[in-house]
């Protein structure tokens, strides 16, 4: 380049004074500058300049697919999610969005988080092609591996596991696959279609299933015989139990897990005008309440009522604000603070329960909730007919055979027998479950092959569109439309509450994507601190800087500001404030800023090494077909 070349002559002139010049380093923030990039350095500046995918689980792509999704191609939008996240039109409705806690728009804004989770909805509901099975990665190695459970971990595992060559039987006790997405997630929430679709695409790959088969610690040793490798899904299907005072017998206290399933198998029989409590704050409590009173209270009538007791307060239980409201406008009562003490009965039948309020403490428990603890004095007697007690549920580990324990990290300790989802780190969510039947697949195949076969890595490509990235400044004053539901008259406990964003609306929130993936860097060897980057800058994401503080992989983890042009070593932009307007690109007059593209890949480690040999960009993988 011409700017090297005057720079040569110049150090060489100073040289020939006797003058002695230190270059500072350039502070590229990846290994390489373009190229399949899999140093700690590299994940770590991709993960911050990301955060959404950094905070999501299963590492979802999100800024892939929401780019997508803005140039009119949902299809594209939708095998994204499917390769990374399995269960994208399951998942576009019922995640619990950690991705948005982590949205750039928290703190660039004002209007809220990018509506992620919903433009995964919009990319299943608008996309043309049915789901279909993925492509597998390796030829058939003659391994054979039992799947013992039909939920999201399960599926999920075994679908990599045939991708990566092996044989995969399911074993599953009901007569249906997707756990507690059929059984525990209402259908006003989740419908049926949505997660049958995503079911079939997995078994279509080839995967065995054995329905209405439950296996336990007497038949675990045939199938470690039988197998070569066993993986234990089954879930935390054990309700967690609360001894009441005064409770009667059956038929007045349910798990909520139960209910659920009798509520989406049909099994609820009459409720009408019965005072229903149900105690948590979890989503199955959230969900026994909305089954209970839809708004035309279809189960328990007009004279029947509906409360959530929960122990703690509306900020830490699972469902959001718009959910909460949701509630109240379907005449939920909702009660914080609470806990139940005792029962009354009458007749032999549960005619009440007594609670007393509870304050939060400044200490933190083991699961990162404010402790409680009681209020003396603060007594209180709530009708009730039916006590649905939602407050969670344990393993089956009765299962394993006599002697085998669990591990960390998927192990037990038999090496051929794994564990995952909730069975492996207790109830929580499924995109959570999504993502540990992805570990173990890998886990599993690495032990039956004798090595690592697949590896991720950054693939980094230059890009030539003038800091063009399909987005315009505009876009960041739009606002984002809330998501149409369906009349409360209409919610009869079936249909879907929420419809799904309009085309135009779905337009609006994936352009506010800051799409993040776009990296712009500064050569710091062809800058000449002329500031016109800085002064364009929309936000103070550009700096003028003395330091730069790294950690032990080069990363850089905070800078030292100078106001003075003498003091100045770098013109740094901060990545965490940039808002990839392209702004600084196309007014730099020597050309110092760049945009590359930034994707986290997975391929064969083969593959990779080939690519990382010849300096190849192992670049965006191909959606346009399967």
């Amino acid at each position: 380049m011409d700017e090297d070349k005057s720079l040569n002559e110049f150090l060489k002139a100073v040289e020939d004074l006797g003058i002695s010049y230190d270059m500072a380093p350039n502070p590229q923030e990846t290994s390489v500058f373009t190229g399949a990039a899999s140093e700690p350095l590299d994940f770590k500046t991709y993960l911050k300049d990301v955060p959404c995918q950094d905070a999501c689980p299963s590492k979802t792509n999100v800024p892939a697919y929401i780019e997508a999704i803005a140039k009119g191609d949902p299809d594209k939008a939708y095998l994204i999610n499917q390769e990374d996240n399995v269960f994208a039109g399951v998942l576009g409705r019922v995640c619990s969005r950690p991705c948005e806690d982590a949205c750039r728009h928290n703190w660039t804004g004002t209007s809220g988080p990018v509506h992620i989770c919903h433009l995964k909805r919009s990319a299943s509901d608008y996309k043309e092609n049915a789901p279909k099975p993925l492509p597998g990665w390796f030829e058939d190695t003659g391994k054979k591996v039992a799947v013992i459970g039909g939920g999201p971990a399960g599926l999920t595992a075994a679908r990599e596991l045939k991708r990566y060559g092996h044989s995969v039987t399911i074993f599953e006790r009901d007569s249906m696959l997707g756990g507690m997405m059929i059984q525990g997630i209402p259908v006003f929430r989740l419908p049926r279609e949505a997660v049958e679709a995503e079911v079939n695409a997995i078994i279509e790959s080839g995967i065995d299933v054995k329905y209405n088969t439950s296996v336990d610690a007497t038949t675990m040793p045939q199938l470690i015989d039988e197998y070569d490798s066993v993986l234990v899904a089954v879930g935390t299907v054990h309700p967690s139990n609360l001894k009441l005072p005064g409770l009667p017998g059956d038929g007045h206290t349910i798990p909520g897990l139960k209910f659920m399933y009798d509520y989406n198998m049909g099994e609820i029989g009459d409720m009408q005008g019965q005072n229903v409590i149900i105690v948590g704050g979890g989503f199955t409590a959230v969900d026994c309440g909305r089954s209970c009173a839809r708004a035309a209270k279809r189960l328990v009538g007009a004279e029947g009522t509906v409360t959530i007791m929960y122990r703690r307060t509306e900020a830490q239980m699972s469902a959001d604000p718009d959910e909460i409201n949701q509630m109240r406008l379907e005449e939920i009562v909702v009660e914080t603070l609470m806990n139940p003490l005792s029962a009354r009965t009458e007749d032999g039948k549960l005619v009440a329960v007594t609670f007393q309020r509870n304050a939060l403490d400044d200490t933190q428990s083991d699961g990162g909730k404010p402790r409680i603890h009681a209020i003396e004095g603060t007594e209180e007697e709530y009708p009730c007919n039916l006590l649905i007690m939602a407050i969670g549920q344990t393993r089956e580990v009765n299962i394993l055979p006599e002697g085998v324990q669990q591990k960390e990290g998927h192990h037990t300790t038999l090496e051929n027998v794994f564990v995952a989802g909730d069975f492996n780190y207790g109830s929580f969510d499924v995109i959570t479950a999504v993502n540990d039947g992805k570990e173990v697949a890998n886990k599993i195949d690495t032990l039956l092959m004798g090595e690592e076969r697949r590896k991720t890595h950054i693939a980094i490509t230059m890009t030539d569109t003038n800091g063009e990235t399909g987005r315009v400044r505009d876009h960041d004053i739009q606002f984002p439309v809330q998501m149409p539901k369906l009349p409360l008259f209409e919610r009869d406990g079936i249909a879907e509450v929420e419809l799904g964003h309009t085309e135009d609306g779905t337009q609006i929130h994936a352009t506010r994507c800051y799409f993040c993936n776009y990296k712009f860097e500064i050569n710091q060897d062809a800058c000449i601190h002329c500031d016109w980057c800085i002064a364009v800058a929309p936000r103070d994401c550009i700096n003028r800087v003395s330091r730069l503080f790294h950690d032990e992989d080069g990363a850089v983890t905070s800078s030292l500001e100078s106001n003075l042009v003498e003091e100045t070593t770098y013109i740094w932009i901060d990545s965490n404030e940039c808002i990839r307007c392209g702004k600084c690109l196309r007014i730099c007059p020597t050309g110092a800023i760049t945009m590359r593209k930034m994707e986290m890949c997975g391929c064969s480690t083969s593959e990779l090494k080939e690519k990382q040999k010849a300096n190849v960009p192992y670049g965006e993988v191909k959606y346009d077909k399967y």
